[in-house]
């Protein structure tokens, strides 16, 4: 019967120190080989060596030796060196867990492990196949990083127009549609114009101006109020952009202006809605099911404009987005829905609301905390993606002035980062 052990060292010498310590000179060693500890799939670790050894247990075991014998065993080996252990080749076992040594020990085993050299197998093939292929992922992983540096580099486009084509891509501008913009400006400009910075600015934003769909304020219908319901993602200012709009009618445009919500179920909202309208000086109804949510649009149809609060709904919440369809299409009545989205969120989740919200057929955009966004690159790339203009754009919390009708050659400015 066979105790294996297993020991992982910096090198053979401290391997065999080990074993000769705490297995003393009957023991026989089994394998050894070299291993990496660390790194990433076995690259860039550090480089150790592992040895297995085993020591014969007879049926009747001696006691476990003291330290101090240990050490005079392995002094008389020294003085001794004909002696030569017994070593033998045996599978490989599970590792077990070593035990710390003393100075005095440490000393003896270093003048002791040589003696073991000669028994130790030499690294297979196949462990040096090994160690090459490694070499070799690594320097393939360098050049493919030096690669992947330089390709970041690459000038598509020529003179000013590389970093008019940066700028977009740095606000957030799809990569296609910037492609298509420098495009057009470097088919138009004049070759010798075009290390011309401010022209290739000007450019740029004039193509940018061109592309966006804007639709300009509200406009009154003369057959009856006009009847529209701001709908929307939680959180995007659907009440305050509500007021400001209500605000603009009333004190600007000195119009008949009734509000009516549907947000029964955040906390406060038509207490909140409520303050709003008695500053203004509008009326406000409270509808809770889509039979009072007609009603209450009836009862004002004198009005000229008639504004509708929603409640938040979760583009991915389909009972919410059925709802909110119900409340709208049973009123039987023309009703125009403005898409409420913030100007801080990513194109593709600005891509997801949109497709979710079509369920309920939204007519235009607004946009909302322009004041809040880092880069405007997203607003673009979405109007260009869908048939619905932009309408209104806010640009804070103050009701009523922080809010602005769409103008495409601002917008281009604010995309661009001008």
């Amino acid at each position: 019967m066979m105790k294996y052990k297993t020991y992982v060292a910096e090198s053979l010498e401290k391997a065999m120190f080990k074993i000769a310590v705490d297995l003393g000179k009957d023991a026989l060693l089994v394998s050894h080989r070299d291993i990496r500890k660390g790194g990433v799939f076995g690259l860039f670790g550090k480089k150790m060596v592992e040895v297995t050894a085993a020591l014969p247990v007879t049926s009747k075991p001696k006691p476990k030796p003291q330290k101090e014998e240990l050490v005079q065993e392995i002094s008389k080996e020294v003085v001794q060196p004909q002696i030569q252990p017994q070593l033998q080749l045996q599978a490989q076992p599970q590792p077990q867990i070593q035990q710390s040594y003393s100075q005095p020990q440490v000393q003896q085993a270093f003048e002791y492990a040589p003696q073991y050299q000669q028994y130790i197998p030499q690294p297979t093939v196949d462990s040096q196949i090994i160690t090459m292929i490694q070499k070799e992922l690594a320097e393939i992983k360098g050049k493919m990083t030096s690669l992947a540096m330089a390709g970041n580099n690459i000038k598509m486009f020529p003179g000013k127009s590389q970093e008019a084509y940066q700028r977009l891509i740095n606000n957030d501008v799809d990569k296609e549609l910037a492609e298509e913009i420098i495009k057009r400006v470097v088919l138009e400009a004049p070759p010798n114009i075009l290390e011309d910075g401010v022209f290739i600015e000007g450019m740029v934003t004039k193509h940018i101006a061109s592309l966006l769909k804007v639709d300009g304020p509200v406009e009154l219908d003369d057959k009856g109020p006009k009847i529209i319901a701001l709908i929307g993602p939680t959180g995007v200012g659907k009440t305050t952009t509500l007021a400001k709009i209500a605000a603009d009618f009333a004190f600007e445009k000195r119009k008949d202006v009734s509000v009516v919500t549907v947000d029964t179920y955040r906390i406060a909202a038509a207490e909140q809605l409520k303050t709003y309208t008695d500053i203004i000086g509008v009326p406000l109804e409270v509808a809770y099911f889509p039979g009072e949510f007609k009603k209450a649009i009836e009862m004002h149809f004198n009005a000229d404009i008639i504004l509708i609060d929603t409640a938040g709904r979760s583009q991915r919440n389909s009972i919410q987005m059925a709802e909110l369809k119900a409340f709208i299409d049973q009123t039987g009545l023309r009703i125009e829905n403005y898409l409420l989205l913030s100007a801080t969120t990513k194109y593709k989740e600005l891509l997801d609301i949109v497709e979710n919200f079509q369920r309920v057929s939204f007519h235009k955009i607004i946009f909302t905390k322009i004041d809040e966004a880092v880069c405007f690159g997203p607003i673009l790339s979405l109007n260009c993606r869908i048939e619905q203009p932009i309408t209104y754009i806010t640009t804070g919390q103050n009701v009523p002035e922080d809010i602005e009708i769409a103008e495409p050659t601002k917008l281009a400015r604010m995309i661009f980062g001008v």
